[in-house]
């Protein structure tokens, strides 16, 4: 059940960042996309979680966190390897800070998250993105 649900999360987070390229690729020209497609992954990262934690995010730009992908990808990884119950985990040292998953998700900030409103989080993402690609296509087909 892991494997698969770490397999679907990644797969999803594959798509949604696929389809931000297409529309970024639909929207504007050669030249601007390929410098706007690596400006518009910063911000997207920096509120995912990975490299500042949620309990880390000023109130004010906690909001910020819902509009990053990565974030749905992120959470739904660590909880489909992590979470549901996964029991102790095996540590060779006497002292192993992270031998219960339960205190690494809580520490994460992802204890109440769950990986189906990731996923759904993460769908919604493709279609909406995907929807939007194909409008600006179709307007700057019209526009010729």
């Amino acid at each position: 059940d892991r494997v698969l649900m770490f397999t679907t999360i990644n797969i999803l987070t594959a798509l949604v960042a696929q389809s931000i390229g297409l529309l970024i690729g639909a929207a504007m020209k050669i030249e601007t996309g390929v410098y706007l497609g690596p400006v518009t992954t910063i911000p997207v990262v920096l509120f995912s979680g990975f490299f500042v934690h949620f309990n880390a995010i000023p109130s004010y730009l906690s909001w910020l966190t819902y509009l990053s992908y990565v974030r749905y990808g992120f959470e739904g990884a660590m909880l489909s390897v992590y979470g549901y119950d996964r029991g102790k985990l095996g540590c060779s040292k006497e002292y192993c800070h992270m031998r219960y998953p339960k205190l690494f998700l809580k520490e994460m900030s992802m204890e109440q998250a769950n990986f189906w409103v990731d996923a759904g989080a993460l769908c919604a993402f493709f279609v909406g993105i995907r929807v939007i690609s194909y409008l600006v296509l179709r307007f700057k087909l019209k526009m010729m």
